[in-house]
Order: C-alpha cells, then structure tokens, then sequence
C-alpha cells in the first residue's frame, strides 16, 4: 500500500475515533440527564397517581351533590310557578266575584239613593209647604 494512503487512511480513522469519542463524551451526561429526568417523571407520574384517585372520588361527590341542588331547585322553581298559577287564578276570580257584586248591588243602590232622594226632596217640600202655612201672611 502507498504510504501516503496509508498515512492518510490512519488521519482519518484517528480523527473519526475523536470524533466518536467527544460525541460520546457529550452524549454520556445528556444520556444521564434522560434517564434521571426519566425516573423524576416515573415518580412524578406514580405521585399524582396516588393523588387523583382520592380527587377524582371527591368530584365524583360534589358533582353528586351538584345535581341534588340542581334537581331541588327545579322542584321548588316548579312549586314557585304551581303557587303564581294559584295566586294568578285566585286574582281572576276575585275580579269576577268583584265584577258581579258590582253588578248586582250597583243598580238597587242607585235606586235606593234615587229614593232617598225623592223621599228627602218630598220631605223638603211638605216641611215649606207646613212652614208657609205656619207663618202669617203679611198682606
């Protein structure tokens, strides 16, 4: 083999094999720091594992009790809206009744007042006729 070649030929595996070697050099803490970061996750992971049973179980509760106040309020919304109904219909008829007592008692008492009224004229009357009987003519 031509020296030069073979000169050559060892340069460039000398320097491939730094190469390598300051690759690896790097690459070692890298690969270090992935496994430690690797296993903080692992643990992180079988941390919160262990706290999201317990906080799925107590949104599982509010949640139930979320819909219990729901669902109570719906009943006592349908009650309010059953007792305006009942108030609303009492309010009618209440209207009605006033409407007809109106009607019934409006008539006779404007008649009655119409009597009285005749009854108090008439006694005006007979009481200037008696005081001009009673009273001497001047004539």
């Amino acid at each position: 083999m031509n020296p030069t070649i073979a000169t050559l030929l060892t340069i460039s595996v000398t320097v491939i094999a730094a190469s390598m070697v300051l690759i690896l050099i790097y690459c070692i803490p890298a690969l270090l720091q992935v496994r430690r970061t690797a296993h903080e996750a692992e643990k992180l992971i079988d941390s919160v594992r262990l706290q999201v049973a317990p906080v799925s179980h107590d949104l599982d509760l509010i949640f139930r009790d979320v819909k219990s106040i729901v669902q109570s309020i719906h009943r006592q919304v349908d009650r309010v809206e059953d007792g305006i109904e009942t108030v609303h219909d009492v309010a009618v008829r209440v209207k009605e009744f006033q409407i007809e007592v109106q009607r019934r008692i409006e008539d006779p008492m404007l008649q009655l007042a119409a009597v009285f009224g005749g009854v108090k004229r008439g006694v005006e009357a007979i009481a200037g006729i008696i005081c001009r009987r009673m009273t001497p003519s001047k004539g």
